[in-house]
């Protein structure tokens, strides 16, 4: 099944490619950009060359949609990614998303979500879309929020901070179809 290409403003939605290696490793080697990922930062490009082929490209060997890149239009650069990364149970998919902080506080996430969602709920047919973050990662808990999600809980074991090496909370979220809709009109 072909994942669908998306346009919106100056931006682009399209599956991960190999040759956006360079691009990965640019905001994937930067400290601040992956500190609530697991992932990261790669020491070189290498690591997001194999990133990319060993995460990204086989995700429909596993099931899984492909990743998608998020792509600058006017710079023809891949600037973040965003993907259905787990299926949890039928029907039921986590997302998650990295973006170069070049391109933070600017909107784009927010509405790279919403036109991630519309892929989920209706091209792949979704019935719920779970989400989370680190409880110290007020960015993406803003892009969370703006695109509807319900709080659910909070979870004091789930993150786990590579750097501190402790468990700290984070915050869960999800949409189901009905309520995405109902935002919709």
């Amino acid at each position: 099944m072909k994942e669908p290409i998306i346009y919106f403003e100056n931006y682009l939605l399209r599956p991960v490619q190999i040759e956006d290696a360079n691009d990965m490793y640019e905001y994937g080697s930067d400290l601040e950009t992956v500190k609530f990922l697991s992932w990261g930062p790669y020491m070189d490009v290498t690591e997001a060359h194999g990133s990319i082929k060993q995460f990204f490209l086989k995700r429909p060997q596993r099931g899984l949609p492909i990743g998608y890149a998020i792509v600058d239009l006017k710079l023809n650069k891949m600037i973040g990614t965003i993907d259905f990364h787990t299926i949890i149970s039928d029907g039921v998919a986590e997302i998650g998303f990295c973006l170069n902080k070049a391109y933070w506080k600017k909107g784009i996430m927010t509405k790279a979500l919403h036109q991630i969602l519309q892929v989920g709920f209706y091209y792949h047919g979704f019935k719920k879309i779970v989400i989370g973050h680190a409880n110290q990662n007020t960015g993406s808990k803003r892009v969370i929020e703006k695109n509807k999600f319900i709080f659910d809980y909070v979870d004091n074991e789930k993150y786990y901070n590579r750097f501190t090496g402790q468990n700290e909370p984070s915050s869960w979220y999800y949409l189901t179809r009905e309520d995405f809709i109902k935002n919709e009109f």
